[in-house]
C-alpha cells in the first residue's frame, strides 16, 4: 500500500552541534579563560588571591562562551541536512546523498531508546530516542534527546521499546514472548550500531514532525500503539 497524499518536501537542518562546532567552542572557553585569567592577575599582585583570579575566569568565560555559542549555533550548520518527500527519504551532506530511502519499496521503521547514564551537554537520565528506517539492508538513522516526561508522552502513541544489552535479553521469560524479543532487540542493537557511526542529530521540534510526516507518508510501516 502507497500513500498517495500529495505532500510537499520537508528538509531538516542536523546536527546542530556538530563536530567542528563543539571543537571550536572548547577553544573559545579555553581562550576568554586564559584572557580573563591573564587580566584578573594585572589586578591581583598576591598570588595567594590567584584562586579568585582562576574562579572568576572560569566563571566569566563560562558565562561569555555560552553567550557566543547561542549566536554561532545559528549562523554554523553542519552541511547536513534530511529530506522527506513523495519519492522518498534522504540524508544529504552538501548535496551528496550519504543514505536514502525509496519510498515505492518495502521498509522498517524502528523506533527505540535507552537512558543517559552520565550528565555531559545532556541531563542524566534524559533518554536517547533513536528512529531508523531501514530498507535492503541500509540504515537512515537519526535521533533526538528528551527528557522522561516528553519520552513518556511520545510513547503513549508510537511504541519505543528500551534497547537493552545480550545479557539482559537472555534473562527474559522463556517461551515465544522471549524469541520475539530477542529478534526485535537484535534489530534495535544493529540499528543503534548505525545510529552511532552516523546518525543525524535533530531538535526534539523536528524529530517530532519528522515522526508525524513519516506516519502520514508510510503508516503501515509505522510503530504505533494501537
Amino acid at each position: 500500500m502507497e500513500n498517495s497524499l500529495d505532500q510537499s518536501p520537508l528538509t531538516f537542518q542536523v546536527d546542530p552541534e556538530h563536530g567542528a562546532f563543539r571543537l571550536s567552542m572548547l577553544g573559545i572557553f579555553f581562550l576568554l579563560m586564559v584572557v580573563t585569567f591573564f587580566i584578573m592577575s594585572l589586578f591581583i599582585s598576591d598570588s595567594g588571591l590567584s584562586l579568585i583570579a582562576l574562579i572568576v575566569s572560569f566563571a566569566v568565560a563560562a558565562i561569555v562562551s555560552r553567550q557566543i555559542e547561542s549566536r554561532l549555533q545559528a549562523r554554523w550548520p553542519s552541511g547536513r541536512a534530511l529530506k522527506i518527500d513523495q519519492s522518498g527519504i534522504a540524508l544529504l551532506k552538501k548535496e551528496t546523498v550519504e543514505s536514502e530511502v525509496n519510498a515505492h519499496e518495502p521498509m522498517s521503521i524502528l523506533l527505540w531508546r535507552f537512558p543517559i547514564k552520565r550528565r555531559t551537554r545532556v541531563p542524566k537520565g534524559w533518554f536517547v530516542i533513536g528512529c531508523a528506517v531501514e530498507q535492503d539492508d541500509r540504515y537512515l538513522p537519526v535521533y533526538t534527546f528528551m527528557s522522561p516526561q516528553d519520552t513518556d508522552t511520545l510513547n503513549t502513541t508510537m511504541r519505543v521499546p528500551v534497547l537493552v544489552s545480550e545479557k539482559e535479553t537472555k534473562k527474559a521469560v522463556p517461551g515465544q514472548d522471549s524469541l520475539r524479543l530477542a529478534g526485535e532487540q537484535r534489530r534495535l542493537r544493529q540499528a543503534e550500531t548505525h545510529r552511532w557511526t552516523n546518525g543525524a542529530e535533530m531538535s526534539n521540534e523536528d524529530f517530532r514532525q519528522y515522526l508525524e510526516r513519516l506516519n502520514e507518508q508510510f503508516p503501515q510501516w509505522m510503530p504505533i500503539n494501537r
